[in-house]
C-alpha cells in the first residue's frame, strides 16, 4: 500500500481515525495508535485532545477492546445478535457467540441456545462496539438494523418451511386415505421393527 499523501512511498499502516494509509513522515504515534497528520492537527485545533490521554477518548472509541466506551445511545437490546446468535458473532468477531452452537447437543442444547441468545441480545451492542472499528454511531446502528432484518427474514423462512412441510404431510395422508386403501390398515407396520 502507498501513503495517501506521498503516493510514491510505502505506507506503514492506517490512521485509526480516518483509515488513510500513512508513511513514516505522515504518521503520529499516540498510545500505540497510528494517526495521520491531518487527523491529529484537527484534534489539536478543536481541543478534542490536548495531552497524554488517548485522542480517541472524546470521540469514537470503537474497536479498542476493553478500552472501548459504548456510547449511551447504543445501550440496549440487539435483535440481530439475539436472532442470529453464532452467525452474528462470526460477523462481528464476537467469538463467545459460538457457544450457541451448543444448541446441537441432544436434550439440553436448546437451553444453551436460548441462554446464549439472551446474553447476546443484552451484551451484543457492547461486544460489537469493542471488537470492530466503526465509522460512526449511525453506521453501527445501520449495520445492526440490517442484521436484525436478516434475523427476522430467517424466522419467516423457517416458519413458512414448517407450514409447507405440515401441509405436505397432511396432504399425503389425505391422499392415501382417499385412494381406497384398506381402512383397517395397520400404520404400525410401516415403522421399523425392533
Amino acid at each position: 500500500m502507498k501513503c495517501a499523501v506521498h503516493t510514491d512511498r510505502e505506507a506503514l499502516g492506517g490512521c485509526c481515525n480516518c483509515g488513510r494509509f500513512v508513511c513514516p513522515e505522515c504518521k503520529v504515534n499516540v498510545d500505540n495508535q497510528i494517526y495521520c497528520n491531518a487527523c491529529m492537527e484537527a484534534r489539536l485545533k478543536t481541543g478534542a485532545w490536548s495531552g497524554p490521554t488517548s485522542p480517541l477518548a472524546a470521540d469514537n472509541t470503537s474497536g479498542l477492546g476493553a478500552a472501548s466506551q459504548l456510547p449511551p445511545e447504543l445501550r440496549g437490546w440487539n435483535w440481530g445478535a439475539f436472532l442470529l446468535t453464532w452467525i452474528w458473532g462470526i460477523g462481528h468477531n464476537v467469538w463467545i457467540a459460538l457457544v450457541a452452537l451448543g444448541g446441537l447437543i441432544p436434550y439440553v442444547g436448546w437451553v444453551i441456545n436460548i441462554v446464549m441468545a439472551i446474553v447476546l441480545g443484552v451484551r451484543g451492542n457492547e461486544w460489537a462496539w469493542q471488537k470492530k472499528k466503526w465509522d460512526s454511531i449511525e453506521s453501527f446502528r445501520k449495520t445492526q438494523r440490517t442484521w436484525m432484518w436478516w434475523g427476522v427474514g430467517m424466522i419467516i423462512v423457517q416458519f413458512l418451511l414448517m407450514v409447507s412441510i405440515a401441509i405436505l404431510v397432511i396432504s399425503l395422508i389425505m391422499i392415501a386415505a382417499g385412494s381406497g386403501l384398506d381402512r383397517n390398515f395397520d400404520w404400525h407396520k410401516l415403522l421399523p421393527q425392533t
